[in-house]
């Protein structure tokens, strides 16, 4: 009798120490990041950790969808990139961690700590330099020019979490309660709406388009490789715009997941993140070669918990303009409400 109750405790030590180390050595990732930068992290952190990274993937949507449907059960530790006005949308489902490299931070985690800033995105006009003289299109306000319709390319903003940011600065520029909304009914008559972001700057580069809104560091990618295609940083402003990393409320990894965080944020791989054309959330790490300095950026209030407070209400008017467009057209005065100067 006694010896099976020494074997069934000893059994039951196992069984925790077991889990404890099972525990301790993966962690769960979902990411709607480029496959370049998830191969890059994964094998990065498990190199230096040990530790096992399964990676989900999907669009940023998809994903925030996903960690709603498993809050009661939740399946992933970590959201690994992300616009914050995105993610804002399921706040209450993200637990606070400030990283211990909070002090080398520009955008510090301790000021918002349900996330972590990764990497500061402005979000710019790209154009092809065979198709747009430079200087012809400054910024926002140029592309309402008659000359540009159906020559601006826009990933759908109910699809894409940059584009959804991109509307926003729009918004944030012009006047988020009135005159932003006047610029969407104008611009909207210049776009073709596309389904994924990469159908963006891809067009543009390839010249089948002159003109995009899209991310800085896809634009230069595309220069540095030859492209010919160059950035327009808006004359009205644009936005530092935050991706970042989140801990999932519930995780069942949590001190796993706290490293893929402060890893995410370490010198190391913020270094690498800037050879691949991003700019870094340290201080002690500076921008890529050829971009301009963050002073050197005309800026826009950006307020991305307002973006998701907003976000069901901003995309329904979005789509009825986007819908509409031919009877807003008709019936709204651009020329009287909005000139061209």
């Amino acid at each position: 009798m006694k010896k099976s109750l020494v074997f069934l405790v000893i059994l039951m030590l196992l069984l925790i120490v077991e889990g404890a180390w099972a525990s301790s050595k993966v962690v769960v990732v979902y990411s709607p990041a480029q496959p370049e930068e998830n191969n890059l992290i994964t094998r990065m952190f498990e190199q230096k950790t040990g530790i096992k990274v399964m990676m989900v993937t999907g669009g940023t949507g998809e994903l925030i969808a996903r960690i709603k449907a498993e809050k009661n059960n939740p399946q992933a530790d970590v959201l690994f990139t992300g616009g914050v006005d995105s993610v804002a949308s399921i706040k209450e489902l993200l637990d606070e961690y400030v990283t211990k490299y909070n002090d080398a931070l520009i955008d510090k985690s301790d000021n918002h700590p349900w996330y972590t800033a990764l990497r500061l995105h402005p979000m710019l006009i790209i154009y092809n330099t065979d198709l747009v003289k430079k200087g012809e299109v400054k910024g926002w306000r140029d592309l309402l020019n008659p000359k540009w319709k159906g020559k601006v390319l826009m990933p759908d903003p109910r699809r894409s979490g940059s584009a959804f940011g991109e509307l926003l600065i729009q918004l944030f520029a012009f006047g988020e309660y009135d005159l932003g909304w006047d610029y969407e009914k104008r611009l909207i008559q210049n776009l073709v709406v596309v389904p994924k972001s990469s159908l963006t700057y891809k067009n543009v580069a390839n010249g089948e388009y002159p003109l995009g809104l899209t991310h800085e560091h896809n634009i230069y990618h595309y220069k540095q490789g030859g492209a010919p295609v160059d950035a327009i940083y808006p004359v009205e402003g644009t936005a530092l715009r935050p991706d970042a990393v989140y801990l999932i409320k519930g995780a069942k990894h949590p001190d796993a997941a706290k490293m893929f965080i402060d890893f995410a944020v370490s010198k190391e791989f913020q270094e690498k993140l800037v050879e691949m054309g991003d700019r870094a959330n340290r201080i002690d790490v500076p921008v890529p070669k050829g971009y301009p300095a963050p002073d050197q950026i005309i800026q826009v209030k950006y307020d991305p918990f307002w973006g998701a407070v907003n976000r069901k209400n901003i995309l329904k008017r979005w789509e009825y303009i986007y819908t509409n467009k031919d009877k807003i057209a008709k019936e709204f005065d651009f020329e009287k409400e909005f000139p061209l100067k």
